[in-house]
């Protein structure tokens, strides 16, 4: 290859690199949301479930991983293979097994939100909790076999411009499309579900701020977001990088709404408490922990009768003490006086016995 076509790449070339730059730049700054909101959990919620402990682990153990494949594979793209034509791109190891990762993650969130939903929908008395949380295993378990299938097509194949081939196609297809209607399934049950008609002692989200925060994390909107975006893209253009951006970026948004929605909870004793959890119990909690940025406020009345009721017993100890501090003031008063007279007439009394 001439110098001048160094200087001068194809447009391929640069389109690929481009998507390859900025999916790195994405995943690197979402997985410093990941590692802050990992810190944030473990030293709020030291007595939480194991279970829960586990999972927050494992999910940043996979996520870190993954991170640093990403990193290496930018590394390959755009320092090794710096002087090769990338007009094509090939996967690599790295790549395939960074996919990899990137299926099971979806899978351990997907399952994580259908935990969820059985608690919320009624647990396992209601023929509603078991409906939906089979439904949520079946789509989840369906997109990751054909993702794993997919993983293993790359594999083979290496070269990632032929998913435009029907095979290819079609089994990635597939799993993008279940994992997005297990996404909306999800999305769809916890706004039915987590309602206050449902649960009265709920919190109300209060602004702009707080509802996009329930509805994002708490209900796994951006999840259905993404993974909508993801497919519509791969579906629109499979032969073209500009579905690789978003498979970097899809499982660290995953990690990031459960981790988000662990986050949010109030916590008492180190336990963390969900928002369908009595209003007893999560007022109790209020001066544990540190102080939550997404913490979700309480009703605008009930507020203003706490705010009442402490300034009637703050007006009532501060009148109490402004007459205890009156009537110690007075008896000093008197005290002093009664000296003060006794001292002057010892002197007149002394000047007469001498007269």
């Amino acid at each position: 290859m001439s110098t001048s076509d160094l200087s001068s790449p194809s447009p391929a070339e640069v389109e690929n690199l481009v998507v390859l730059f900025v999916g790195f730049a994405l995943a690197t700054f979402l997985y410093g949301l990941t590692f802050f909101q990992m810190y944030i959990y473990f030293s709020r919620y030291s007595n939480d479930d194991i279970w829960t402990r586990v999972l927050v682990g494992a999910l940043f153990v996979l996520d870190t991983t993954s991170t640093c494949l990403v990193s290496e594979l930018l590394y390959h793209y755009l320092i090794t293979m710096f002087d090769v034509s990338m007009d094509v791109l090939y996967a690599t190891t790295t790549f395939c097994i960074q996919d990899l990762l990137s299926v099971i993650l979806t899978l351990i969130v997907q399952l994580f939100f259908a935990r969820r939903l059985y608690t919320v929908c009624g647990g396992p008395s209601s023929i509603t909790s078991r409906v939906v949380t089979v439904a949520v295993f079946f789509c989840a378990f369906i997109a990751f076999v054909f993702g794993l299938t997919s993983v293993g097509q790359v594999f083979k194949q290496r070269q990632l411009s032929a998913f435009a081939l029907p095979p290819m196609a079609i089994v990635a297809g597939i799993s993008q499309g279940f994992a997005a209607v297990t996404n909306i399934i999800i999305v769809v049950a916890m706004c039915w579900s987590l309602r206050p008609a449902r649960y009265p002692d709920m919190h109300v989200p209060e602004g702009v701020i707080d509802n996009v925060v329930v509805l994002c994390v708490g209900r796994g909107l951006i999840l259905a977001v993404v993974q909508l975006a993801f497919l519509g893209t791969f579906v629109a253009a499979p032969g073209k990088p500009y579905w690789i951006a978003f498979q970097m970026i899809s499982c660290r948004v995953y990690v990031n709404t459960v981790l988000g929605l662990l986050n949010t909870r109030e916590v008492k004793h180190g336990v963390g408490l969900n928002e369908e959890e009595t209003l007893s119990d999560r007022q109790d909690s209020r001066n544990e922990g540190i102080p939550s940025a997404l913490r979700f406020r309480m009703p605008l009345s009930t507020k203003a009768t706490q705010q009442s009721v402490s300034f009637s017993r703050q007006d009532e100890n501060s009148g109490g003490s402004e007459i205890e501090e009156a009537s110690k003031s007075y008896g000093d008063d008197e005290n002093l006086s009664s000296v003060r007279s006794r001292c002057s007439e010892q002197p007149a009394y002394d000047k007469a016995s001498l007269s």
